[in-house]
């Protein structure tokens, strides 16, 4: 059976994300997550880290 736990949500954090325009009930949820600032859900390609900046990556790619 599943069990519905519910998450310390740091107001801090809420109130930048709504400050930063979402939402805010996905405000609530993504900062129960640990997610402080909109920044971190851009998923777009200029927001991923550059290859080179991961760690062992060319040795992996080898």
């Amino acid at each position: 059976m599943s069990r519905i736990v519910t998450r310390p949500v740091p107001p801090a954090s809420q109130q930048t994300l709504t400050a930063q325009g979402i939402r805010p009930l996905m405000a609530r949820l993504y900062a129960a997550r640990g997610i402080a600032s909109a920044d971190e859900l851009d998923y777009r390609l200029k927001a991923l880290q550059s290859f080179d900046s991961l760690k062992n990556a060319r040795a992996m790619a080898s």
